[in-house]
């Protein structure tokens, strides 16, 4: 028994490298897109408007993707591809204004105000990984269908405060064909 134990010991020493194996780090950004800094959610406590949106869609069967502006025909909008079902999801250019009031801990829980409406505020549930406009905390209504959206976003100007929004993605039947769609939502602090 005892040479096996010094055999293994033996083994495990021989076989350790003295230093460990590390991955590289690639420092170089691609040269067509700016680099990305982790922001704070802090940064995105206060009030953003609406500045311009686009949908993108793909078709799960053919593989075909599109693009489509939200406001080119009009300055109105819905983030559903066969228009809205609830509040969150009407759309006006320069007019729909998003509210964020992060709580004071994360993971916690604070508000969203949809347009100025602070009597049927949404509830915000933040994690360090995930922003997300839930059902109202307090209260009967249901403002999402018993449903809620996740947030991701993008910086596009700290000095201009300007922010990319990615949100509503959505599988559905359009056409006979299967698609996925989400919108990307540009907004400017006011």
């Amino acid at each position: 028994m005892k040479n096996i134990i010094k055999l293994l010991c033996i083994l495990l020493l021989v076989s350790c490298d003295p230093e460990p194996l590390y991955i590289p780090c690639n420092t170089q950004y691609p040269t067509t897109q700016n680099p990305t800094t982790y922001i704070e959610v802090n940064f995105l406590d206060g009030c953003w408007r609406l500045l311009s949106g686009k949908l993108y869609m793909e078709n799960l069967e053919t593989g075909e993707s599109s693009e489509l502006f939200h406001f080119q025909y009009s300055d109105t909008s819905s983030l559903r591809y066969d228009g809205s079902m609830y509040e969150f999801e009407d759309i006006i250019k320069k007019n729909t204004t998003w509210c964020f009031d992060f709580p004071l801990g994360i993971p916690g829980v604070g508000n969203f105000i949809l347009n100025s409406d602070s009597l049927y505020p949404y509830g915000l549930s933040v994690t360090s990984n995930n922003i997300t406009v839930t059902e109202p905390l307090i209260g009967s209504y249901l403002l999402l269908g018993g449903s809620s959206r996740p947030l991701l976003y993008e910086i596009v100007s700290l000095e201009n405060e300007i922010v990319n929004f990615y949100v509503q993605e959505t599988y559905e039947n359009i056409d006979g064909y299967n698609h996925r769609y989400y919108s990307k939502l540009k907004f400017k602090k006011y």
